[in-house]
């Protein structure tokens, strides 16, 4: 926990966004890994259909639809890494030059409506991983489902951190010198 933030004591608003801070900060930095280890695997699975394909002149047939998975599986792993660091598309020049308070105001709707969203989709993904569990994959026999199934997982732990960031601007709102801030809003990914 950075030094500027309060410590949390007993059960509290800021208690629950230190542990729910903590769990984010966990989950991202290991989707973020297991997404860099996706996509890995991708290039190097494009790299062996070339090769075989125009040097052997035999083409696989499962290397496209295991690419593509996993490109899926990555976007979904990434995205609350992502998210979490403000990365997210924003128009900042509307954004700054109004007072802190406002700001904070319209980070909460903003974060309120990216919240009801991910949990429509939530909702949605269920079926769609049901329905994939009848059709197997074109070139690999495996459900669709298995495919499907980052679906809920990413979602949900983008709920989360929607979550952090609704309380984060909460407790930015009530107090802005409270040690909370906003979600970050970066033209610029930096690294960790």
């Amino acid at each position: 926990m950075p030094e500027n933030q309060p410590k949390p004591s007993g059960f509290s608003i800021l208690s629950i966004i230190h542990g729910l801070g903590r769990i984010n900060q966990g989950l991202s930095r290991a989707g973020r890994t297991l997404s860099v280890v996706f996509l890995m695997a991708m290039l190097g699975i494009v790299l062996l259909q070339v090769l075989f394909r125009y040097a052997l002149n035999d083409s696989l047939i499962w290397t496209e639809e295991l690419a593509k998975a996993l490109m899926v599986w990555s976007a979904f792993l990434v995205a609350p890494w992502a998210y979490r660091r403000g990365a997210a598309v924003a128009i900042l020049m509307l954004i700054t030059p109004l007072p802190v308070r406002l700001q904070a105001a319209l980070k909460i709707l903003i974060d309120a409506l990216v919240l009801w969203i991910l949990f429509v989709l939530f909702e949605l993904s269920f079926g769609f991983v049901a329905r994939g569990a009848d059709i197997s994959a074109a070139s690999l026999p495996i459900p669709m489902a298995f495919f499907y199934a980052i679906m809920p997982i990413g979602l949900l732990t983008l709920m989360s951190v929607a979550i952090e960031h609704l309380l984060r601007g909460v407790m930015h709102l009530i107090d802005p010198d409270g040690g909370y801030p906003l979600a970050p809003a970066r033209p610029v990914i930096e690294g960790e």
